[in-house]
């Protein structure tokens, strides 16, 4: 059992940081390279000097060239061939893709059944049509992942879904790596994001996979995981991926834990890392269009005409459905008076138009959003201060590969961690001028083809051959447990399975909660996955 990781909590009505400089208009140009020695050197400089730079060349969202930020001061890793490496050099190593380009698909409107020739296209690929094209495109034949479900019971009596391909892991080698994935806002194990990675890394490795077993981690109330307690989830919440990581290395002693995260998924995780340090049980992170700076984040949502209208009210109506489909599913959850009335309040709203994000997060996310305490915090922007990953940064201890691509309309390119990832040991930070949010899409309309997975890939095979596992986790039985308040009123318990605990001293669950025993109760095994109909824009 991992000791718990020392508590650094930030002020929770400390002021939101400022606004973040609108980033410049750029000419229609074509694209055309930087030299990498150049951009090493401009990557240096304070990040408002370099997006200025960037902008006056007309280079802000086209540069092809892939820029990666490393750690001042790499840490040193122990690899499983007992030899030691510095974080950065081994990433660079292993990631190739990474040191060259990035070149956006061109994509082209078509007229009267053909391709419009070259001098009458659009010549520049946008960052809104690449995260178009993630939340319209039809990924229903691409990538097909089966899965199997795994429900826990968590003590606050909140439920986890994990949901594991293949179904028929149990027959995998007992050091198969496990990748664990944390899906985007309102999203799920079928999101095409997901689907993309999880594919090729449950592929057998004589057929060009890793022969690992994915796992999902929905968040409470998403992909049809049943909602047991009057909580929820947020970017700030990292307690539920704390559980499951920690019955995954029970259930698979001899695998390391790989993690994926997507969007709102990827803060989580890189919150994660940053909260437990060098008590993370996951061995590697790859955290792929992280909102790293969620005040920052908001302010670009919501500031700007096009994406308050379309991104933010789009996102914030997908919570709204998952919350009362879940609120009106189950009544006899013991919310709370202010739970209840703000959704009563939300109600109003939604009756009046389509919500934009931060209203949703003003009224409900601040009151459910997580464990008491943190939550429920006075205000959005509280909530924001405090959720924001780019703060812990410094504090990771395993190695961790961030992905975001500049012209990214929902992740502001101008707010990414520059200084934190050098002031850092872990983390490097690759930008792409294109690809939008969960995008990065090269090749036609009909591929459907991710560049983003060749990194992904190379990272993940790099950290299942070199880095081991993480520290034991022992638990013991114990089936009693008392029912607290704020979970359901009468006891609808099902399965066989009994209360595990960890076995050591009292964990912090995650950053501001109160340090409490950490433990499960499995209450079913091989379940279908729904599937689910996709939400109106695929998640933060």
């Amino acid at each position: 059992m991992p000791a718990a990781y020392r508590e650094h909590h930030p002020h929770p009505h400390k002021s939101p940081s400022p606004k973040p400089k609108e980033r410049p208009s750029s000419p229609r140009i074509k694209p055309w390279l930087l030299p990498q020695t150049l951009l090493e050197q401009l990557i240096t400089l304070p990040q408002q000097l370099l997006f200025v730079l960037l902008g006056m060349l007309g280079l802000a969202s086209y540069a092809r060239q892939i820029v990666r930020v490393n750690a001042a001061k790499p840490a040193e890793i122990v690899l499983k061939n007992k030899k030691k490496e510095d974080v950065a050099s081994w990433i660079n190593r292993n990631t190739p893709s990474l040191s060259g380009t990035f070149k956006p698909a061109w994509w082209a409107p078509k007229e009267a059944g053909r391709e419009l020739a070259e001098p009458e296209r659009e010549l520049t690929p946008s960052g809104h049509m690449q995260t178009a094209f993630t939340v319209t495109g039809d990924f229903t034949d691409t990538d097909h992942v089966d899965y199997a479900r795994t429900l826990l019971r968590v003590p606050d009596g909140g439920t986890i879904a994990l949901d594991i391909t293949p179904p028929s892991h149990a027959s995998l080698p007992a050091d198969a790596p496990t990748i664990v994935v944390c899906h985007g806002l309102t999203g799920n194990a079928r999101e095409a994001y997901v689907r993309n990675v999880l594919h090729w890394a449950a592929l057998p490795e004589s057929h060009g996979g890793l022969g690992a077993r994915g796992v999902v981690v929905n968040f409470r109330g998403c992909g049809g995981t049943p909602l047991t307690s009057a909580q929820l989830y947020s970017a700030a919440t990292t307690c539920d991926l704390n559980t499951a990581v920690h019955y995954l290395r029970n259930r698979f002693p001899e695998s390391s834990l790989l993690g994926v995260g997507f969007s709102l998924g990827a803060s989580v995780m890189a919150r994660y890392l940053g909260e437990r340090g060098e008590s993370s049980l996951l061995s590697s992170g790859c955290v792929l269009a992280a909102p790293w700076d969620v005040v920052a984040l908001s302010h670009a949502l919501e500031d700007g005409w096009f994406s308050s209208r379309v991104y933010s009210k789009a996102l914030g109506e997908n919570l709204i459905r998952m919350f009362f489909r879940n609120f009106d599913a189950h009544p006899e959850i013991k919310w709370t008076e202010t739970q209840r009335q703000a959704a009563v309040e939300l109600k109003k709203l939604q009756d009046k138009g389509p919500v934009r994000l931060k209203t949703v997060d003003e009224v409900l996310t601040i009151k459910v959003g997580g464990p008491q305490p943190p939550f429920p915090f006075a205000s959005a922007d509280d909530y924001y201060t405090y959720a924001g990953s780019h703060k812990l940064i410094e504090n990771v201890a395993v190695p961790t590969l961030g992905i975001n691509a500049f012209d990214d309309p929902v992740v502001h390119g101008s707010a990414l961690p520059f200084t934190q990832v050098q002031k850092g040991s872990h983390v490097q930070l690759a930008v792409t001028g294109g690809g939008g949010h969960l995008g990065w899409f090269d090749g036609p309309f009909w591929s459907k083809t991710r560049w983003v997975r060749i990194p992904i890939a190379e990272f993940l095979s790099a950290g299942a051959r070199d880095l081991p596992p993480r520290a034991e986790v022992e638990t013991e039985v114990n089936g009693q447990l008392d029912v607290e308040e704020g979970v359901m009123e009468s006891d609808a318990e099902y399965g066989q399975g009994q209360w595990q605990w960890c076995k050591g001293p009292l964990m912090i669950p995650q950053m501001g909660a109160t340090p409490t025993r950490i433990g499960w109760r499995v209450v079913a095994e091989g379940m279908e996955v729904p599937d689910l109909k996709a939400p109106v824009i695929q998640g933060l």
